[in-house]
């Protein structure tokens, strides 16, 4: 009995000093996966933007509620909604792929987008951003500004930033086509942001023209984006390495 006793014993011990099954780790989370376009398949886009027609009078800003505000212009300011270029190119107009990328997730941009608020006008007026890219928007003036984006697929959020502030940086998450963006201090501050999950995006200048390079190939719908005029979309197939015309026009 005494010699069972012991081997029991014996075994308790060696189980006691057995070493230990290793804690477990905790998880790691798994980088995303992000889509690579195979630059020897890269493609693009390419095109312009035109206005024909009688275009809409520029009208005239009244700062005279903020005396700080009209004292950075010698001459009036006029906000030209339809900014119309030589040859009828059109200004302001987002230009994106509206469809053909669905699943394929894109690393964002390093970079950030600068908004400024300079002459109390948000400069520029329209902004191509990717989600998850950062938006850094700054304060050039002598006064403050209270910038307020107003959006319905993504957090909404306004804050105040005062001459001389640091500059304020936000992301936005999720697709929106388009963001408006207002100043809860001077209302005829307007700025518009189109988000998008891919880096297949633009904003035309004067010209009307724009570029949309290193797209897969595929078929897509590209989206031509306008804030008074609406929006307009053309298809396009893209062979390997291709290059496809898109012209957009607006009336």
């Amino acid at each position: 009995m005494k010699t069972c006793m012991c081997a029991v014993l014996a075994i308790a011990a060696a189980g006691c000093n057995a070493p230990r099954p290793p804690e477990p780790s905790a998880e790691k989370k798994t980088p995303p996966a992000y889509y690579q376009v195979d630059p020897a398949e890269a493609a693009s886009v390419k095109g312009r933007v035109h206005f024909s027609g009688k275009r809409p009078p520029a009208r005239r800003i009244s700062m005279d509620s903020e005396a700080e505000c009209a004292a950075l212009h010698k001459t009036p300011v006029l906000e030209e909604l339809v900014d119309v270029g030589k040859q009828g190119g059109l200004a302001n107009v987002f230009v994106y792929v509206k469809s053909g990328l669905e699943g394929k997730k894109f690393a964002p941009p390093q970079t950030a987008v600068v908004l400024d608020q300079h002459g109390c006008q948000f400069v520029p007026r329209v902004i191509a951003l990717q989600a998850g890219q950062t938006l850094d928007v700054k304060n050039s003036d002598p006064v403050s500004h209270n910038i307020h984006p107003q959006p319905r697929n993504n957090r909404d959020w306004n804050q105040q930033q005062s001459p001389g502030s640091p500059d304020l940086q936000r992301r936005f998450a999720r697709t929106e086509v388009m963001i408006p963006v207002k100043c809860n201090v001077h209302s005829w501050m307007r700025s518009y942001i189109g988000v998008v999950e891919h880096p297949f995006l633009a904003v035309t200048g004067r010209g009307g023209v724009f570029t949309l390079e290193g797209l897969p190939p595929g078929e897509y719908t590209i989206g031509a984006w306008h804030e008074t005029l609406g929006e307009l979309t053309e298809k396009v197939v893209l062979g390997k390495a291709g290059t496809a015309e898109v012209n957009f026009e607006f009336k």
